[in-house]
């Protein structure tokens, strides 16, 4: 899950919206038609990592000069593409800069968060995830790492307990994942798939974050 969950992603697409800007087709200042020119850059990187292109869009950021908010956005999104090719030293790298531009940065926080949890450090990807619950306490995606890394770690009270405190109804589809993967622990295949079945109907084109880590898990996806 890139916040990568390029949360990017949380998710490389939705820092693809918080980009899209409206501009006037013509008569544009300067400074505006440098704005057009970032953003049809970065499209052309995000285009490039939702088809999977990670070593192109690593090398499109690379030619793009940008400082400041701009600079630690590209930064994130490197860091997830090198995420994705499982390159995780240069991904933390990446991560830890993007902090540095931009102190408490959401998406680099849990990113950092993310690549522990890849790699199967469920602790200290635990510990990293319940900070920044601590400062976010209702954010549904946190509540949902907290408890499935409680959950790979053996931790089942403490994941029963996380799992009670999943936002329900929610905003996302965390309640339902999280329900479907405790049940597949329990081996109860029936209630996995009935669970998924809900998210994808009540959050129909919004659970791509969600199968991406039931994927990295291998938890069953239907």
């Amino acid at each position: 899950m890139t916040a990568i969950r390029v949360q990017s992603g949380v998710s490389v697409k939705t820092l693809h919206l918080l980009l899209a800007c409206s501009f006037a087709a013509t008569s544009l200042l300067p400074a505006q038609q440098v704005q057009a020119d970032f953003r049809d850059q970065v499209e052309q990187v995000i285009e490039d990592f939702n088809a999977k292109k990670y070593d192109s869009a690593i090398a499109r950021i690379d030619g793009i000069k940008a400082e400041g908010e701009d600079e630690a956005f590209l930064l994130n999104l490197r860091g997830a593409a090198y995420t994705k090719k499982k390159d995780y030293a240069e991904a933390k790298r990446c991560f830890e800069k993007t902090l540095q531009l931009v102190p408490g940065m959401f998406a680099a926080q849990f990113n950092l968060g993310e690549i522990e949890f890849l790699q199967g450090n469920y602790q200290k990807a635990l510990d990293m995830f319940k900070v920044m619950l601590e400062n976010d306490p209702r954010n549904e995606l946190l509540q949902f790492k907290v408890f499935l890394s409680y959950l790979q770690l053996g931790e089942v009270e403490a994941a029963r307990k996380a799992l009670n405190k999943v936002k329900f109804p929610g905003d996302t589809p965390a309640y339902y994942y999280a329900q479907a993967a405790w049940e597949y622990k329990q081996g109860d295949k029936g209630k996995v798939s009935d669970y998924l079945a809900a998210a994808r109907y009540i959050f129909a084109g919004k659970t791509e974050l969600f199968d991406e880590t039931f994927a990295d898990l291998e938890f069953p996806r239907k």
